[in-house]
């Protein structure tokens, strides 16, 4: 199968570079699939698991929090508002995370705000089910 170059970048660093076969994108229309020589294009992406296989056969999952995704066929780019390798995820963090975002959207006392947690809510979701899927 051929291959194209995927950069994945986050606001603070790039989580990864590197050759890959293919990805599959949280478009926010829903998720879709890139191969090498893709038409080029631009999608807006919600929170999810961006799964990608790398030219070693395995697959790789990354956390996104939105963003975009680019191609031009030859390579790819994600400019994601939040990203994190599935396997530096720290399960206890997210799980807490989801905890006090529960807490906020029963009502209860939280830092969060309702629209706040519910956003909240969502990443925490998305960041255990890559952080599962990883081990």
């Amino acid at each position: 199968m051929a291959s194209f170059s995927l950069s994945i970048v986050a606001p603070d660093r790039t989580v990864f570079e590197g050759s890959v076969q293919s990805v599959l994108v949280p478009g926010t229309e829903g998720y879709f699939g890139v191969l090498a020589s893709h038409v080029p294009m631009i999608a807006a992406m919600k929170p999810g698991i961006l799964e990608f296989s790398g030219d070693d056969n395995n697959r790789h999952n990354v956390y996104v929090g939105g963003g975009f995704f680019e191609t031009n066929g030859t390579r790819a780019t994600v400019l994601a508002d939040e990203a994190q390798l599935a396997t530096d995820i720290d399960l206890s963090k997210a799980e807490h995370a989801l905890e006090e975002a529960r807490r906020a959207l029963r009502g209860e006392e939280s830092s969060l705000g309702q629209e706040e947690a519910t956003l909240e809510l969502d990443r925490a979701m998305q960041k255990i089910r890559a952080a599962r899927a990883a081990r």
